[in-house]
C-alpha cells in the first residue's frame, strides 16, 4: 500500500491519540499525590510541625534497623509528642503488574530505647498469610497472649526477655483496632494496619483526599495504645487529639448517585461515539473527500489542520484539568492549615 494523505492522516491521528492518552494517564497518577501532599503540608502548619514530601530525616536509620529502602519513603509528617518522635509516612512498593502501591506506616522513635527486632500482629487471616510462621516465637506461660497475637523474630532470647509478663499484661489490657500490627527494631516501633489487599488507585477529588487524611489521623490515634504498651511510655496523655485534627477540614461529600450518574453518562457518551464512528465515519469521510478535498495537497492540508485543532483541544483539556486540581490542592492546604482545627 502506497503512502498517501489518507494514511498520513490516520497515522497522525493515531499517534496524537496515543500521546494524549499517555499524558492524561500520567497526570491522573501524579495528581492525587500532589493533592495529598498539599493537605499534609497544611496539617503540618496547623500542628506547628514539619512535612517532607520525599524521604525522612531518619531514612538511613530506618533502612539499617528495619530494612525500609530510603528511596521508597514519601509524605513524611511529624506528629507532636512530648515523649517520642511520631512520624507517619508511606512506603512506595511495586505490586502486581508493576503497579505502585503506597503502604502507610506510623513510626514511633524512642531515642533512649533500643528494641529487639520482632513483628507483632493480630491473629487472623492476614497475619497467617504474611506472619512468617517459621520464625514464630512462643512465650512461656502466655497462653492468652499467644491466642490473640502472633509474635515473630529471629533473636528469640532477646524477644523473650523483652516480653515480660507485665508487658504482655499491658498489651492485653489496652484496646486498639484489631487490624493493627507492629514491626519493631532498634529505636523504632512501626505500626500499620494489616490488609489483605492494598489499594492501587487514589482519589483526585477534594472529598477523597480529605477522607484519606482523616483516616490517617485516626490511624495515628488507633496505634497509640499499642505503642504505649510496648514502650512503657505515656504517649496518649502527651499527644494532641489527632483523630479530630482533620475533622474541621472535611469537605462535604456529594451523594454517590451523582458520581455514579456522571460515570454512566460518560461511559454512554464514549460508547455512542465509538458506534457512531464505526457506522458513519467511513461514508461521511468518502463523501467529504469526494466533494470538498478532491486533490492530494488538500488532503494533506486538511490532515495537518485537523491534527493541529485536535492537539489544541487536548492541550486545553489537560491544562484546564491541571488548573482545576492546582486550585483544589491550594484549597486543601488552606483548609487543613486553619488554626481553627483542633491542634
Amino acid at each position: 500500500m502506497s503512502f498517501n494523505a489518507t494514511l498520513f492522516f490516520a497515522l497522525c491521528l493515531l499517534a496524537s491519540c496515543a500521546f494524549w492518552l499517555w499524558r492524561f494517564v500520567s497526570l491522573l497518577r501524579t495528581t492525587p499525590r500532589t493533592m495529598r501532599a498539599a493537605a499534609l503540608r497544611g496539617l503540618a502548619t496547623a500542628m506547628g510541625s514539619e512535612f517532607w514530601p520525599q524521604g525522612s530525616p531518619y531514612q538511613d536509620e530506618l533502612a539499617t534497623e528495619l530494612g525500609i529502602a530510603p528511596g521508597s519513603i514519601v509524605h513524611t509528617l511529624r506528629w507532636p509528642n512530648a515523649h517520642a518522635g511520631i512520624y507517619s509516612f508511606q512506603e512506595a512498593r511495586y505490586g502486581a503488574k508493576r503497579r505502585m502501591q503506597y503502604h502507610d506506616w506510623i513510626g514511633y522513635r524512642f531515642s533512649e530505647r533500643f528494641f529487639p527486632n520482632f513483628d507483632l500482629k493480630p491473629a487472623g487471616l492476614v497475619p497467617f498469610i504474611r506472619r512468617g510462621w517459621w520464625r514464630k516465637v512462643s512465650l512461656p506461660g502466655e497462653i492468652d497472649f499467644a491466642s490473640r497475637y502472633v509474635l515473630t523474630g529471629e533473636d528469640q532470647p532477646s524477644i523473650e526477655q523483652f516480653f515480660t509478663p507485665d508487658r504482655c499484661a499491658a498489651i492485653l489490657s489496652r484496646e486498639w483496632p484489631s487490624s493493627i500490627g507492629a514491626k519493631v527494631g532498634g529505636h523504632w516501633l512501626l505500626t500499620h494496619r494489616e490488609k489483605l489487599f492494598q489499594n492501587i488507585s487514589e482519589s483526585d477529588s477534594e472529598t477523597g483526599v480529605s477522607e484519606e487524611i482523616q483516616e490517617l489521623s485516626s490511624l495515628v490515634t488507633g496505634t497509640l495504645p499499642l505503642a504505649e504498651a510496648l514502650s512503657g511510655d505515656r504517649l496518649i496523655e502527651s499527644s494532641q487529639p489527632y483523630a479530630s485534627l482533620a475533622q474541621g477540614a472535611a469537605v462535604k461529600k456529594e451523594p454517590r448517585w451523582r458520581s455514579g450518574l456522571a460515570l454512566v453518562a460518560s461511559a454512554s457518551a464514549i460508547v455512542i461515539l465509538i458506534l457512531w464512528s464505526i457506522i458513519y465515519f467511513s461514508p461521511l469521510w468518502e463523501h467529504f473527500d469526494r466533494v470538498i478535498l478532491q486533490t492530494e495537497p488538500r488532503r494533506y492540508a486538511f490532515a495537518i489542520l485537523f491534527v493541529a485543532v485536535w492537539w489544541a483541544i487536548n492541550e486545553w483539556g489537560i491544562r484546564s484539568y491541571q488548573r482545576a486540581k492546582e486550585k483544589a490542592a491550594a484549597r486543601l492546604e488552606a483548609r487543613f492549615s486553619q488554626p481553627s482545627n483542633p491542634s
